[in-house]
């Protein structure tokens, strides 16, 4: 499943990945409100307030999941130093090279 999200653009991983992570505390914090509406009397009348919480977590986390992807694609090719090939191993100014 990594490889599978791994080769998709960064936006795309986060999709998946919020999506995943949305559903999963969206639906446990449905799940839990009717579990505590099913001992306590004093519940609203309908569920639409927990449908619209749910929803609005699901889309927070959504976001939030992009976000941070295609920030950390980002990061991860500033202080990658592998992505130059051999230039990233050419000695810096000052430092010696011993040649074999």
């Amino acid at each position: 499943m990594f490889r599978f999200i791994g080769r998709r653009r960064p936006a795309v991983a986060g999709i998946i990945l919020g999506t995943a992570l949305g559903l999963m505390v969206a639906i446990g914090y449905g799940a839990t409100s009717a579990w505590l509406c099913s001992g306590i009397s004093k519940c609203p009348a309908s569920w639409e307030p927990f449908v619209l919480i749910s929803s609005i977590i699901f889309f927070v986390i959504l976001a939030i999941m992009i976000v941070v992807s295609i920030v950390g694609a980002r990061l991860y090719k500033i202080f990658d130093t592998s992505i130059g090939g051999e230039k990233a191993y050419e000695p810096s100014i000052g430092s010696p090279r011993d040649d074999d």
